[in-house]
């Protein structure tokens, strides 16, 4: 069996920049990264992957990052961020591109295998999909389904539909294996304190060692 692999890069790294909060105090989340190379093995976990997606958005861009995931064999889809009416900067059809990609797995593959989708994100979208949606066609025709995420940026609607499929549907949080999916980029930053600029140096903190999927945290 193989698996179909959905990653929302803006819902991972919010998340890990979230959870850096507690995790790794005092480095501003400009500087918490995520491995890419940690987190595609760690949800693979070695399994045949015939699909594999990765969506995101620009600015800022982070050409180096999209080159390996297109080296680890992600297609990788990026869309510009767009201005909106009040001024405000913000993602659109990052996330529809997910759900019309989903939808096609659907119709191409055997439900024998496997949808792996990477995201906590709950919400319906502006042009009316969603995760939750696609999620709940692939469990009707009799998928499995994988949902990773940290546990700051799940959803509670996906305990509610684990309750009514408990047996094709896994929630798997990120969070026991922080320090083997972020790193803290060092470098110079600033922060505003009381509207004065102030410059600080941030030290590197090199990605650990990954956890074996047994010793991390399965939503309750």
């Amino acid at each position: 069996m193989a698996i179909h692999v959905f990653y929302d890069n803006s819902n991972v790294w919010g998340g890990a920049r979230n959870l850096g909060v507690t995790k790794d105090q005092a480095v501003p989340w400009a500087a918490i990264r995520v491995h890419f190379k940690h987190i595609f093995s760690f949800i693979e976990q070695g399994r045949k992957a015939h699909t594999r997606i990765l969506a995101g958005s620009v600015p800022p861009s982070s050409e180096e990052l999209w080159e390996f995931a297109r080296e680890n064999r992600y297609e990788t889809d990026l869309l510009r961020k767009v201005e909106s009416d009040d001024g405000s900067i913000s993602e659109q059809g990052v996330d529809e591109v997910l759900h019309l990609k989903m939808a096609n797995v659907l119709l191409d593959f055997p439900k024998t295998d496997t949808l792996v989708v990477v995201t906590g994100d709950g919400n319906i979208s502006e042009f009316g999909t969603g995760f939750i949606p696609q999620i709940e066609r692939a469990l009707r025709i009799g998928w499995k389904v994988e949902v990773w995420s940290w546990s700051n940026t799940l959803s509670r609607k996906y305990l509610t539909i684990r309750r009514r499929h408990s047996t094709h549907l896994r929630l798997i949080s990120l969070d026991a294996a922080y320090e083997g999916l972020t790193f803290v980029q060092p470098g110079s930053y600033h922060r505003m304190i009381d509207g004065i600029r102030e410059e600080f140096d941030v030290s590197p903190r090199y990605v650990g060692k990954l956890p074996t999927l047994e010793k991390t945290s399965y939503f309750p």
